[in-house]
């Protein structure tokens, strides 16, 4: 019983306690900061306490109210201090009522806070990025100079993937000419996120975020930009195209030529630079028609997916049919080679014959480095991320070659430097010619291309 009492007693004066609070913010006109109208009061401490507690409109949120609403009450609940024993019980009641709405109060703060952070991140969602327009914010030479092709190409090969990047697919809805104007941005200029970021006003974790996303869409649909030939008239039309070249029309069954670069690639995931190889099969064009990527550590020809199906797959290449490609390669059947020590006559004027298919595949290789400057210095967080890059680049490129745009052609007659010949880092490595077959169709072809 005694202790039921103390517990109705406790209920009892905490009620006072809590009723007492209320009708001191009744009779006090400075606790009146609650859906104020525009009139204020000139008291300084008033003003302070409006400083602390800003006003609330009648359509703000009601927790923020209760929360703020509570937090007025216990700053004016610790200006009282009782001055006689008589109020002993009052403060202990008081206290406990304190500790209750203390207890209210983090409760309500803690939800208000949550709430209001949902609001931010949902405002930072739904803020759509400006839209970035490099064909007014540049003349032509400018335009030109950075982006390495003129502005109808860039036009022109936008609308080629523009049905790729629609706005579903980046966040806050990013216009998809922002997206290939960054992405292309980036590839064909040497300037690191940072930098791009701060050229456009644009946050650094976006910009990496969109550029990433492009590079993912578009090695996604290798295939509709780098395209082997496997149909029966694509390749006829591969082998006529040789045929019609006036310094290889002398090797009947050329279907492509392979080239090989190796490149210093920055990883973040190693936070070293690491070498990578690049190769590809090029057509007449200079269009690449394979691509693949590798640690060099790791590299071997035979090992590659083109290395595996030429050899497994005879239908993938016209019958007798073969590619060239430099001594870093091995003699097969379907890979002929320069003789690696010529001896002979023949075996040197061979080697010569080679040397304009030899070349056409290090000028593709050339022509895509000066359009896209980040092939000099590349980075990314790793592998897998770098083979997307390189794929993108070369679909863009085969992009150029088909709307036939001329920027890359002029810098060549300036810029005489091939990147691909780069003496400082070649490819040591020389290809085995063990291939009995390969031996033997190499030696024919000898005899047929020196008469």
């Amino acid at each position: 019983m005694e202790e039921s009492a103390l517990l109705t007693n406790i209920t009892m004066i905490i009620t006072k306690d809590i009723l007492v609070d209320e009708g001191n913010c009744l009779k006090n006109p400075k606790h009146f900061l609650w859906h104020s109208s525009s009139n204020q009061t000139t008291n300084t401490d008033v003003d302070n306490n409006e400083m602390r507690f800003p006003l609330l409109a009648a359509a703000d949120d009601e927790d923020e109210e209760f929360f703020l609403k509570q937090q007025f009450l216990d700053e004016a609940t610790k200006e009282k201090q009782p001055t006689s024993t008589s109020h002993k019980k009052q403060t202990v009641a008081t206290s406990s009522g304190q500790i209750l709405r203390k207890r209210l109060t983090v409760k309500k703060s803690e939800k208000f806070y949550e709430h209001r952070q949902r609001q931010g991140s949902a405002s930072r969602l739904l803020k759509k990025p400006k839209e970035l327009n490099l064909l007014n914010k540049y003349e032509n030479i400018e335009f030109e100079g950075y982006l390495h092709m003129s502005k109808m190409s860039f036009l022109k090969t936008f609308q080629f993937i523009k049905h790729l990047l629609s706005q579903s697919t980046f966040p806050a809805g990013v216009p998809a000419q922002t997206v290939f104007s960054l992405s292309l941005w980036k590839l064909t200029t040497d300037e690191h996120f940072e930098e791009i970021s701060r050229r456009f006003q644009i946050s650094q974790t976006d910009c990496e975020a969109i550029i990433s996303q492009f590079w993912h869409i578009i090695s996604d649909k290798y295939e509709s930009y780098i395209k082997w030939p496997n149909s029966h008239l694509s390749q006829q039309l591969q082998l006529q195209g040789f045929q019609k070249h006036p310094q290889l029309k002398i090797f009947p069954n050329l279907f492509g030529v392979l080239a090989i670069k190796r490149l210093d690639i920055f990883l973040a995931s190693e936070d070293a630079e690491i070498p990578i190889i690049l190769q590809i099969v090029c057509n007449v064009d200079q269009k690449v028609i394979d691509c693949f990527v590798e640690l060099e550590q790791d590299y071997s020809f035979d090992e590659t997916p083109m290395g595996q199906i030429l050899a497994l797959n005879e239908n993938t290449m016209p019958k007798g049919c073969y590619l060239i490609g430099n001594k870093s390669f091995p003699l097969k059947a379907y890979l002929m080679k320069p003789i690696t020590s010529p001896c002979f006559r023949k075996e040197h004027e061979f080697n010569r014959l080679l040397e304009p298919a030899l070349q056409l595949g290090q000028d593709t290789l050339d022509i895509m480095a000066k359009r896209f400057n980040a092939l000099y210095a590349l980075e990314a967080r790793d592998l897998a991320e770098v083979r997307k890059i390189l794929e993108t680049v070369c679909a863009l490129h085969n992009l150029s070659v088909a709307i036939e745009d001329d920027y890359v052609e002029r810098k060549r007659e300036v810029v005489k430097f091939n990147w691909a010949r780069d003496t400082n880092s070649p490819i040591s490595t020389v290809g085995s010619e063990q291939s009995v077959l390969g031996v033997q169709k190499r030696s024919d072809l000898i005899d047929r291309v020196t008469m």
